[in-house]
């Protein structure tokens, strides 16, 4: 569907009465349609111009600038001709070119690969610094996925010396601070101390060593999973993280399936779990208060 842009009727009207351009030419030059030039022109009842060119621009550049309108946001709107599916394009001498892919390289200063297209939310938006090829998106991608791959993190030397002298073992400083117990191992040999033997933990202080504080007050396990669901392996039982958590904060066991009521995939906050008697308590509150509507 062609972008409908703000130009007054009277602008068509002063270039149609000029002369000296073609309805396509006054078209691009105001960025509306042909047939909305045609339609004016009808109206008014004047013959089609018989002469007049489209504008000439000294560089593909400069056809681009013509047509790029700053917005609000750092975004650019077009306001040049745009193909049957929207997508605009660049009017130069006799060819017509993509105008992302000349916005791209005007920002970048080297020809995309791929297909280029805004990444900012913003449809048609020509801003070169909100347009990605085909190696960007990818690059992209790959980022946010090594961002949410879970496995060791990096600390401070000094976190780990800290709970070291607590007297801690290498693989519970690990689970503690999500670190390579072997990492941990190094650094006690080199202060020279002795090694601690594995102890089993309790329950809610292993647990507890398979958590990592998020924001908001949310509550993210770093221990293992089992078919998308939290799990924690104590002195030869299995548990679900969930279940466990539960029982910190509830003097009952729960019933049916427990899951985060906060909205927050995965979270294992003991006051953030729901089981089916909190869920069906919230939905009676809920309805009693707002009606069946809720």
């Amino acid at each position: 569907m062609p972008r409908q842009l703000s130009v007054s009727r009277e602008e068509i009207v002063a270039l149609l009465r000029a002369g000296n351009l073609t309805e396509s030419a006054i078209a691009e030059q105001l960025g509306v349609s042909r047939p909305t030039v045609a339609s004016v022109r009808k109206t008014l009842g004047l013959p089609a111009p018989g002469k007049g060119k489209a504008p000439e621009y000294a560089t593909i550049e400069d056809a681009f600038r013509a047509h790029a309108v700053p917005a609000d946001g750092g975004h650019v709107e077009w306001t040049g001709v745009r193909t049957g599916s929207d997508a605009p394009m660049v009017r130069y001498r006799r060819d017509s070119l993509s105008a992302y892919r000349v916005a791209f390289r005007l920002h970048h200063g080297r020809d995309p690969e791929g297909v280029v297209h805004p990444t900012c939310g913003q449809p048609g938006c020509v801003a070169g610094a909100h347009l990605a090829d085909t190696p960007m998106r990818q690059a992209t991608a790959q980022a946010a996925k090594a961002a949410t791959r879970r496995g060791p993190v990096w600390v401070p030397r000094a976190e780990i010396v800290a709970l070291l002298r607590e007297g801690h073992s290498n693989r519970y400083i690990g689970r503690a601070l999500n670190t390579a117990p072997r990492r941990v191992g190094r650094i006690r040999a080199a202060l020279g101390l002795p090694t601690v033997e594995l102890r089993v933990l309790p329950l809610e202080e292993a647990w507890r060593a398979r958590t990592r504080p998020e924001g908001d007050g949310h509550l993210q396990w770093t221990g293992t999973y089992k078919e998308g669901t939290p799990v924690l392996t104590h002195a030869g039982q299995h548990y679900t993280a969930y279940r466990v958590a539960f029982g910190f904060v509830h003097d009952r066991e729960p019933v049916g399936r427990i899951y985060p009521g906060c909205g927050v995939a995965r979270c294992v906050e003991p006051t953030h779990l729901e089981d089916r008697t909190i869920r069906q308590t919230l939905s009676t509150q809920l309805t009693s208060i707002f009606g069946s509507a809720a």
